[in-house]
């Protein structure tokens, strides 16, 4: 007697782009603003709504940011700016969670939206969830 075989079910295909990433900038965890080893994260406040500043594309060895300066410069298309759907969640205090992108940028790699904090950390995972949903 031969058993039904069933049948396979399918596997989708897509893959995400960033999955060797860290997930905290997948957005899937929230960034520290303060309290790392390597200190303050470099950040500015914008609004979601505002035009991309203009960015210089230098890159001082120096820094404590230049690798993730240059990966990020990479990821965007060898381009200075925002880079196009990574966006994270940043405990900006206690109970204080802002939604920010990061950029490539060599001084200040995250910015972060003054109209986008939020008191609760599932909150702003799901408006970055949906930022990145829309700008990808």
């Amino acid at each position: 007697m031969s058993k039904a075989r069933k049948q396979p079910t399918e596997v989708p295909l897509a893959r995400d782009k960033g999955w060797w990433l860290h997930p905290a900038f997948r957005g899937q965890q929230t960034l520290p603003l303060a309290g790392s080893a390597a200190g303050t994260l470099p950040h500015r406040w914008t609004r979601s709504d505002a035009p991309p500043m203009p960015v210089e594309a230098g890159v001082d060895e120096g820094s404590l940011y230049s690798d993730l300066a240059k990966l990020l410069y990479s990821l965007n298309g060898h381009r200075p700016g925002p880079v196009r759907g990574f966006y994270v969640v940043v405990e900006v205090e206690v109970r204080r969670y802002a939604v920010g992108q990061l950029c490539a940028d060599p001084v200040t790699p995250v910015q972060l939206f003054e109209d986008l904090v939020f008191t609760t950390e599932d909150e702003a995972k799901a408006r970055a969830a949906a930022l990145r949903a829309e700008k990808t």
